[in-house]
């Protein structure tokens, strides 16, 4: 585990070191899924109902169809991950990182956190992420398309390279968001500023 200092508060994250992590296709049939290192394996319609998934890295790993209710992720890395119609319910996401995933067609109910996590080069689209959380999120280069998330909440998330806004109607930000929103809109509709 590597330890990373976030304002007051010391975070163990999990380990670039694939040694440190079990190689495994297909995720344990019961209990929490921990330290696996997982590459180009098929978890569609995976159930995780009340369990916990921490310190994994899966890497073009399919979780199309997934769900996961009542359950908690954290440090764990979604590389070219796709979770196309996946499906979650009271989820909360603790220091994850999404880089080239899609997120395609997602649905989620209940409660929905995303808590110091990256969503780099992720792309959301056909998916209900209304009254979502997303608390220090930044996402550069991240893409939305025909997303709703009405409700949600992002202030403190970074909003630079973000495509999509016109999504984020109805959405909560803070004042100093602003200006990477107003970016965002500007590179959305293609309009250059010049002096």
């Amino acid at each position: 585990m590597d330890v990373r200092q976030i304002r007051h508060a010391t975070i163990l994250l999990p380990s670039d070191d694939p040694g440190q992590r079990t190689r495994g296709d297909q995720p344990p049939a019961r209990g929490d899924i921990t330290d696996l290192h997982v590459h180009g394996a098929d978890w569609s319609r995976l159930q995780a109902t009340e369990r916990r998934i921490s310190g994994c890295h899966l890497t073009n790993v399919s979780l199309a169809q997934a769900h996961l209710e009542d359950a908690r992720v954290t440090n764990t890395r979604f590389t070219d991950c796709d979770l196309a119609s996946a499906r979650w319910t009271n989820l909360k996401l603790d220091r994850c990182a999404f880089s080239g995933t899609r997120l395609t067609g997602l649905h989620a109910t209940g409660s929905l956190a995303f808590l110091d996590c990256t969503l780099r080069e992720a792309t959301i689209e056909d998916s209900r992420l209304d009254g979502a959380v997303f608390a220090d999120c930044p996402m550069p280069q991240t893409q939305l398309a025909r997303t709703t998330m009405r409700g949600a909440d992002l202030r403190g998330s970074g909003l630079t390279g973000l495509a999509g806004a016109a999504c984020l109607a109805g959405a909560i930000i803070e004042g100093s968001q602003i200006p990477q929103l107003t970016e965002a809109f500007l590179a959305d509709l293609d309009i250059k500023v010049e002096p």
